[in-house]
């Protein structure tokens, strides 16, 4: 009986029984479109998502936006978040496969001869290959693909770093270009006013159209500026809107605690950098920097490349045992091949690796020393903000003790009220500049989380994927 037609069938059936089929899936923009705009804080899987992170059940959903709220929400939703988490799991993936084994190959050879000079008309045989890697090749590019993978990890974790970092830039020209609007609608509201009062003493005689003139064009002026106020404050919402993932109608349905945020930004900034010496910062910016981080990952996998070159000097083998039944004749066989590689070669692609090697490390080199250098520039902008709104407390404390002056003699009736209420529309550009050193500080704060890329504002709230 033949062993052909068996010999073929363990062929198909070895190669066979691995296959995986395809299946394929559509991009239905339309449902996307409905789930993006479906999306809100009302989600059953959000409020699970927020328990799971020690939200208490009691406080779901939020009715304001706070720091915490906005930066879960955002974990959640974002989708820039959810596709740096797929790109390291594809990273990741890629660790099994450098694992493997290279394949190996079987083979069969069938034929008939067509004279009938010969003993045996039939013509067969049958054999495999399989590789051997020398040199460690096989470890040496899991070792790869680790690094790649744990390089993948930083950069999920860079992309959530920068998305929180654009949150709180966002948020905070938020809050204080919405402080600016109240202070600018006050100032509104005194030289509308002043308008009145003129156009009052224009019709008894006892001003010029001139002095109407001029109260209107700072009238106008005042107003053009609120509106541009207003017009920054709907694009600076939508920015956070964008950020946290949710579209710009479901996010508007609570609204931002300003108040709260601004006193936990205001104090921590404070607290946190007086407290910290400056090598303290350095040494917190040294092992926290996720660009850092990347850059000694980049090194790694530079080095391993250039192992990689190193093992390639070793010429792998491939073997290839067969066996051949031919005209009656049984014969058994061994192949073995090499690709060998020229000196001259193997020295070029290795001399070529420590270069790249040598590249990264320099880089990482320049990041640390920059990195120290914004450390020193951030605690000197910090002295500097502390020592400037020192200033401006002093002034807006003179600034409030003139306003107490100016409102006494007014009720006395010691000036009018267009003159107290001119004396008070120039006051308000004090309490501007104090608003803006109290902010420029804050600002340091956020300096501060950038440098160190540590979360000073949130110390309680863990990033995606952090230990």
């Amino acid at each position: 009986m033949s062993l052909r037609p068996y010999l073929i069938l363990i062929i198909f059936i070895l190669n066979g029984c691995s296959y995986i089929p395809f299946n394929k899936k559509d991009i239905d923009t339309q449902k996307i479109t409905e789930v993006i705009k479906e999306a809100d804080i009302y989600n059953e899987k959000f409020s699970k998502f927020l328990i799971s992170q020690n939200f208490n059940s009691n406080e779901l959903p939020f009715k304001s936006w706070g720091l915490k709220e906005l930066i879960y929400t955002q974990q959640f939703f974002n989708p820039n978040i959810k596709t740096a988490k797929m790109e390291w799991e594809i990273a990741k993936s890629n660790e099994v496969i450098a694992n493997l084994y290279t394949p190996s190959s079987l083979g069969l050879e069938i034929g008939r001869e067509t004279t009938n000079k010969e003993l045996t008309k039939k013509i067969f045989g049958g054999g495999f290959s399989f590789k051997f890697e020398s040199a460690n090749k096989r470890l040496i590019r899991y070792e790869l693909a680790l690094n790649k993978s744990q390089l993948a990890l930083i950069n999920f974790q860079t992309t959530n770093w920068n998305l929180r970092k654009n949150l709180f830039n966002e948020l905070f020209n938020f809050i204080e270009n919405q402080e600016f609007i109240r202070l600018t609608k006050k100032e509104l509201r005194l030289k509308q006013s002043l308008m009145n009062m003129v156009r009052k003493r224009l019709d008894a005689g006892l001003a010029s159209k001139i002095d109407l003139d001029k109260k209107n064009i700072q009238l106008n002026f005042i107003n053009q500026e609120l509106l541009k106020l207003q017009m920054k404050q709907s694009s600076l919402r939508n920015k956070i809107a964008s950020l946290t993932g949710l579209s710009i109608q479901k996010f508007n349905l609570i609204p931002i605690d300003s108040k709260q945020i601004t006193s936990i930004l205001d104090k921590i900034t404070t607290l946190y950098l007086k407290d910290k010496e400056l090598l303290e910062l350095q040494e917190i910016s040294l092992t926290k920097r996720l660009d850092l981080r990347e850059t000694l990952s980049n090194y790694a996998i530079a080095e391993v490349k250039l192992k990689m070159e190193v093992a390639n000097q070793y010429p792998d083998y491939t073997f290839s045992p067969a066996y051949t039944y031919e005209f009656g004749t049984k014969l058994w066989s061994l192949g073995i091949d090499t690709i060998i590689n020229s000196n001259n070669r193997n020295k070029a692609l290795i001399n070529k690796a420590k270069k790249f090697r040598d590249l990264e490390a320099s880089k990482v080199n320049s990041l640390q020393l920059k990195t120290i250098n914004d450390i020193e520039e951030l605690q000197f902008n910090f002295s500097n903000k502390l020592e400037d709104l020192k200033y401006s407390t002093q002034i807006i404390e003179t600034k409030n003790e003139l306003e107490r002056q100016l409102t006494a003699r007014f009720k006395e009736g010691l000036i009018n009220r267009m003159e107290y209420e001119d004396e008070k529309i120039n006051l308000i550009n004090i309490t501007k500049n104090h608003h803006k050193a109290i902010y420029n500080l804050i600002r340091i704060g956020l300096q501060a989380e950038n440098v160190l890329q540590e979360p000073i504002f949130t110390p309680h709230l863990k990033m995606l994927n952090e230990k």
